[in-house]
């Protein structure tokens, strides 16, 4: 059990990325620049909101405050939020507007992740709960923020129109 935990809190997180990055080949150009887009904005937005956050919070880890070795070799710095569950959730996220069925496989992947993270040592539940609270506003504002910037640099407004009006 140890070795999948291990696998799952190093290395799974790949997994969300590329089924992005599928999602993203999959599209057609209009989608594609909507996707950047929003994906652009939501990891600034993110990445805004959990340094903010940890400013704002400190979380010993669990091997800090239980005095024990983590299972991965980790700084005793904040654990608050997980930087690993903020990058695969937003992937989750980006997603789902797109293609239900890739956003479900990182959402589980995601999930796996912030399991594994936790149950490795490095993180509490809370860092994770906080780390896709944060990639979840940090998506919703994307895709806000998105709509309201004029794309210009697309030939065929029809399909610009029709990728940046996507049901979220």
């Amino acid at each position: 059990m140890s070795s999948i935990t291990l696998f799952c809190a190093q290395y799974l997180f790949v997994v969300p990325l590329a089924l992005l990055l599928w999602g993203w080949l999959r599209a057609d150009a209009a989608g594609r620049r909507v996707l950047l887009l929003r994906g652009v904005i939501a990891l600034v937005l993110g990445v805004a909101l959990a340094k903010g956050g940890g400013g704002l919070y400190d979380d010993p880890r669990p091997f800090v405050v239980g005095h024990f070795t983590p299972m991965i070799a980790h700084a005793p710095d904040n654990g608050f939020p997980s930087d690993h569950s903020l990058l695969v959730f937003s992937c989750a996220f980006l997603l789902w507007p797109f293609d239900r069925r890739l956003s479900a496989l990182a959402a589980i992947a995601s999930a796996a992740v912030g399991a594994a993270r936790v149950a490795s040592g490095l993180h509490h539940p809370f860092d994770v709960f906080a780390s896709v609270l944060f990639a979840g506003v940090g998506c919703a504002l994307g895709a806000a923020l998105a709509r309201s910037i004029p794309l210009k640099f697309t030939k065929n407004e029809a399909d610009l129109r029709k990728a940046t009006s996507i049901e979220e």
